[in-house]
């Protein structure tokens, strides 16, 4: 390789890096700068209710503020299935000073549901102090409300008309915190990019003496094997399309089918706890396949060219390299029904959508990397395809793909949350369906998943294929 071309291949890597940490801070928005605060109070399990609350009836309750910016507070009452009239009022205090407040008729308050204070700007500045909850009613006897309430949370009081009453009232209130990585987020990506740039100039610097290391053999390799790269490529479109009559079409066609399935056996439990479920099933459906698809086919990827590879010299991971690109050019195909599906069914598609592919990204070097290592585990143990195909059925099911992740009980949750496809789905469900970005954090769990697999499987990978040919 000519050093003019390393060097626009450099100079490439760092114009693609610029461009996708501005675009990434714009599309970003709030959701850099801000994170769900961790002060954010839970809605506890309701096990007793206040008494009767009527006219000259004041329930209120102490709690020490722990978020910036309260966005949220949320009371659930009960009328106890039974006509009520009058008003209620829910406010929250600093002291004498209402902060929001909510008045509306008690005739319109649900049962056991709950009633909402949003204030119209976040309430900023309180983190640390302490707030009262109030509530009042001008309701007679026996046509009045009372408050859910818990006995469970510890060291805490409700008072009522100046009685404490041990136990909370059922509230919640959420809000959000000032994000550090926003804060510097330019201070992190300069950092990052500096660092970068060192990286590929040092490596320049050493091509130009003559040594070369891992990162110019990896360019030079695959500028020196395109041509074998895409033979390999439109091999596999072939046999997996021979004798087809729809062809390339499979992969347009697959997904909806399999999502039409899963929506017809699914919908009836989960379709009224998701919004937009088929495209939540269906965005789900893409990215498993993808990943099954992948992963599937690099296992078979060095096993299965055996007589390639034991006569003629050709760098080993081209082979399980290939049959990735075919798997996400397949992965590209079945976008389109993706696509058409948000258009038809309403999802209004945001810029923000575009950090979609984000995911898509990870999701393909996580799978690339679980390819790498398959493949040559399969040299040795033949008998890996047969239990890979187990395991990728029991992920499946670990995985939110048809049912949302809330109805997981809390003891199991640690599965799904170590689990990376649920973060390479959820986060990119999120972009598309929501049009939000996630979280910082979600960028880094997601980029150290792919990372981490990449590298133990160019690890296992390398320190494997010299014995392949022995076993092959």
């Amino acid at each position: 390789m000519s050093k003019e071309k390393l060097k626009k291949i450099f100079i490439a890597i760092i114009s693609i890096y610029t461009a996708l940490v501005v675009s990434f801070y714009f599309l970003g928005g709030d959701q850099i700068k801000y994170k769900a605060s961790s002060g954010n109070i839970a809605m506890p399990e309701a096990t007793a209710v206040t008494d009767e609350i009527v006219a000259g009836s004041i329930v209120s309750q102490d709690f020490v503020n722990q978020i910036e910016n309260i966005e949220q507070l949320a009371i659930v009452f009960t009328k106890f299935y039974r006509n009520a009239s009058g008003i209620i009022s829910v406010s929250l205090y600093d002291g004498n000073e209402a902060l929001v407040r909510n008045t509306m008729k008690l005739v319109d308050v649900p049962e056991q549901s709950r009633i909402y204070l949003v204030p119209e700007e976040p309430i900023t500045g309180l983190k640390g102090k302490k707030l009262t909850l109030k509530i009042y009613t001008t309701a007679k006897i026996n046509h009045g409300a009372a408050v859910m309430m818990s006995k469970d949370v510890p060291d805490s009081t409700v008072n009522f008309n100046g009685k404490e009453i041990e136990g909370t009232l059922c509230f919640s209130i959420t809000g959000f915190d000032e994000n550090p990585i926003g804060k510097y987020y330019w201070h992190v990506v300069g950092v990052i990019g500096a660092f970068l740039a060192a990286l590929l100039i040092y490596t320049y610097n050493q091509y130009l003496k003559g040594r070369s290391n891992y990162i110019v053999i990896a360019i030079a390799a695959i500028y020196r094997y395109d041509f074998l790269i895409s033979q390999l490529v439109i091999r596999d479109f072939k046999s997996k399309y021979k004798r087809s009559i729809l062809g390339v079409f499979w992969s347009f066609l697959n997904p909806l089918l399999t999502m039409t399935v899963q929506f017809l056996v699914f919908s009836t439990f989960f379709k009224a706890d998701t919004q937009n479920y088929p495209v939540y099933l269906l965005s789900g459906v893409v990215c498993f396949s993808f990943f099954n698809e992948c992963t599937t086919m690099c296992l078979s990827s060095i096993s299965g060219n055996a007589r390639l590879i034991t006569k003629v010299y050709i760098p080993k991971y081209i082979f399980p390299l290939s049959r990735t690109i075919s798997s996400s050019i397949n992965l590209g195909i079945s976008l389109i029904p993706l696509l058409l599906a948000c258009l038809v069914l309403g999802v209004h598609l945001k810029p923000q959508a575009l950090l979609f592919f984000y995911f898509l990204a990870c999701l393909i070097v996580f799978s690339l990397g679980i390819g790498l290592f398959l493949s040559a585990l399969m040299v040795f143990f033949r008998d890996i395809q047969f239990l890979w195909s187990v395991l990728t059925q029991i992920w499946m099911y670990a995985t939110p793909i048809f049912y949302p992740a809330e109805i997981i009980p809390e003891k199991y949750k640690f599965i799904v949350r170590f689990n990376p496809l649920y973060h390479f789905i959820g986060n990119a469900r999120t972009c598309l369906i929501n049009g939000v970005s996630p979280e910082p954090r979600a960028y880094i769990f997601c980029f150290l998943f792919a990372f981490i697999s990449i590298m133990i499987g160019a690890f296992t990978f390398k320190k494997t294929q010299d014995k392949f040919a022995l076993y092959l």
